[in-house]
């Protein structure tokens, strides 16, 4: 039993190493394969060099050499087209990568082309909020994977195309501002503001306080009397800055008639609507001077009697009073004059 069991086990061990031993020469001729089918390739082209690039396996990448981004449109990304042709005489499988940097790309993984072929593809290119203004690359890479069902990837038959991508600077600014103002003629004004801008560029922007009359479409001189005595200036720091901005307002004291319009708080580099129902305004009603004289009067609030604190209960008896004492004094007076 011992013999045969023996016998057995070194039949099979022989026959699993006939197996290995086929699946390595099978790995071994597929290699060989490969590489006699690329010394025949490079024998060829050397041979007939006017005929290589039809022989070889070959990729030609063709993009838009320039495109933009602005962030200012609100997208951060944009498509560019490109094209891949085989100019060989063997069917191709081509494989892409896309190196962006900071930016982002992305497009197919792979193509098959027929012999002659091209084809369109797209990649989209995008940036982040805030990306910093400038130039950047990106490099969309195809390299030949299998040409004619024959692996050929790693002779680094390849192309490279550069698409240069310009972010364009931008700023955009909004105001937060106070509910409407309504003030006497005389009296000053004071309020806040909060102020706020997304930008990709460093930059130091001055805000100001701007006065237009109702229905005007355009900033004129003040009326005499409007003045603006904020203390200091206000700055915003981009990118992405915020201020709380601080005003002060005088306006005339002797307005005959209501001032109606709008106040608006904008920076250097923005051109508001000049208008009052524009993003940046707020409204400003100065009310007239009230310059009608005090009543005198029984019945008149401020009269002279409620000077002396005569009220409305007491007043009869106080007029009676009062006419009483005159009455007599008169009556004295002729009384006197008749005993002289």
């Amino acid at each position: 039993m011992n013999a045969l069991s023996k016998e057995s086990n070194s039949f099979h061990t022989e026959r699993a190493n006939i197996y290995d031993r086929q699946k390595v020469g099978l790995a071994v001729k597929e290699r060989s394969v490969s590489r006699i089918t690329a010394c025949v390739l490079l024998l060829l082209s050397s041979i007939f060099p006017s005929a290589s690039s039809q022989l070889l396996p070959e990729a030609d990448i063709e993009c838009d050499d320039l495109v933009e981004i602005d962030p200012s449109t609100g997208f951060r990304s944009i498509i560019v087209n490109c094209e891949v042709t085989n100019p060989s005489s063997g069917s191709e499988n081509i494989e892409f990568t896309y190196e962006a940097g900071v930016l982002t790309a992305s497009g197919p993984e792979s193509l098959t082309l027929g012999a002659g072929e091209s084809e369109s593809f797209d990649v989209v290119i995008g940036s982040e909020e805030g990306q910093e203004k400038g130039s950047y690359e990106v490099n969309v890479s195809g390299v030949v994977t299998e040409w004619n069902g024959v692996p050929v990837n790693i002779f680094g038959f390849s192309d490279e195309e550069v698409v240069e991508v310009e972010i364009l600077p931008y700023t955009q600014c909004s105001l937060n501002p106070p509910s409407a103002l309504f003030v006497d003629a005389g009296e000053d004004v004071s309020f806040s503001a909060r102020y706020e801008c997304s930008s990709n560029e460093e930059n130091r922007l001055e805000v100001s306080l701007h006065l237009l009359e109702k229905d005007s479409t355009q900033e004129g001189m003040w009326p005499s009397g409007f003045n603006d005595l904020s203390d200091g200036g206000c700055e915003i720091q981009n990118p992405m800055g915020s201020v709380e901005c601080q005003f002060l307002l005088t306006t005339p004291p002797n307005l005959q008639s209501k001032w109606e319009g709008c106040l608006i708080i904008v920076d250097e580099s923005t051109t508001p609507q000049w208008s009052c129902s524009g993003d940046f305004s707020f409204p400003l009603t100065v009310n007239e001077r009230d310059v009608s004289p005090s009543s005198v009067g029984i019945d008149v609030n401020g009269s002279i009697l409620e000077d002396f604190g005569v009220t409305e209960e007491n007043q009869n008896y106080v007029i009676g009073g009062s006419l009483a004492v005159v009455v007599a004094s008169f009556a004295l007076v002729i009384f006197l004059r008749k005993r002289n």
